[in-house]
């Protein structure tokens, strides 16, 4: 993963700044996040609408607190630039929305099986991870109805696998309403039991009622982390530290989340959780051997960092980045290309 001194020189940076550009990669490592389509909006000229991409600051900033920086994988990426993409991430974040499985997920996560890389999801990234990675059982693993939309709740039947082992974490999110919820569809557990793939690679490590006491799978860890370190949550970890919506003009938050001491304590530790297990995964494999040499954020000018688009306010999120779609991506690129050539 680390650049050499003749790569770094190539770039015109000394053989100090080589080091120092090495150690940022290994400390500070980049993860990528899947951005959301949120319907359509208007063109500058009225005459057509077109639908708008984005990805909620709240993960940025929730990779952010566990020591970790950002990138875009737009949504309707194609398959080179998914390739391409996944070269210069150390860990991909899948995070909450309403859309459905684009082709990129699909092959992100082939990509991710491949070489044991670190993958996280989010509400309807984890739909997305039992969707994918249920091997198009004919029977539905994801179903609809549940009562869990805008609630914020404890865990049950909680395991303490690797997630959940911390003995002060086990007991928060067995007491306290720290896991917020917002979704209508889920899985549940019978169905994921009934699923002979899911259960090879994936153990339940907590579940939920809903509010029709309907059961729902909210957590899956991988039963080997070493081969796949992929992970999966219904509820969303990153609210309680950093969505403080309210309603306009009023105080009343817009979403039941838990802003208490041991909410915000909890997102913290996910976080880390979840970039450690990047940054692992990302310097030694079990064995001691190095693995993911080839992902190295080199491409800073075509692919930049999430916090540099344009941002925006709803009430679903206190801010979100507008994120280009892949089309508007590549003609970018290749505008910044072509003046390159032209110098």
């Amino acid at each position: 993963m680390l650049w050499s001194s003749c790569v770094a020189l190539s770039f015109g940076l000394s053989v100090n700044a080589a080091i120092s550009v090495s150690a940022q990669q290994t400390s500070s490592p980049v993860i990528g996040i899947l951005s959301q389509p949120i319907g359509l909006r208007k063109t500058d000229q009225n005459t057509e609408q077109k639908e708008e991409y984005v990805i909620a600051a709240s993960y940025v900033k929730w990779l952010e607190s566990g020591g970790a920086r950002s990138i875009p994988i737009p949504y309707d990426a194609g398959p080179g630039m998914v390739k391409d993409l996944f070269g210069q991430i150390n860990g991909l974040l899948l995070p909450g929305g309403g859309s459905a499985v684009p082709p990129a997920v699909h092959q992100l996560l082939n990509l991710a099986l491949d070489e044991s890389f670190p993958v996280w999801g989010t509400c309807l990234g984890f739909e997305y991870l039992v969707q994918v990675l249920s091997s198009n059982s004919s029977l539905p693993v994801l179903t609809d109805g549940f009562d869990a939309e805008n609630n914020s709740w404890p865990l049950l039947n909680v395991q303490r696998r690797q997630l959940y082992q911390d003995d002060r974490i086990y007991q928060i999110v067995r007491q306290k309403n720290v896991t917020s919820n917002s979704h209508h569809m889920g899985v549940e557990p019978s169905a994921f039991r009934n699923n002979e793939n899911l259960n090879k690679l994936f153990e339940v490590t907590s579940v939920n009622v809903d509010g029709h006491g309907r059961p729902f799978v909210s957590t899956i860890e991988p039963r080997n982390p070493h081969i796949m370190p992929i992970y999966g949550v219904q509820y969303h970890p990153e609210k309680n530290a950093f969505e403080y919506g309210t309603y306009a003009g009023t105080n009343i938050p817009y979403k039941a989340i838990d802003h208490s001491e041991e909410a915000v304590e909890f997102s913290a530790y996910v976080a880390r959780f979840f970039v450690r297990l990047v940054k692992a995964h990302n310097d030694n494999n079990h064995d001691g051997s190095s693995v993911h040499r080839h992902h190295s954020y080199t491409k800073h000018r075509q692919y930049p960092l999430v916090q540099t688009y344009p941002v925006k306010q709803m009430l679903a999120f206190e801010q979100y980045y507008v994120i280009p779609s892949a089309k508007q991506l590549d003609k970018t690129i290749k505008q910044s290309a072509s003046k390159l050539l032209r110098g």
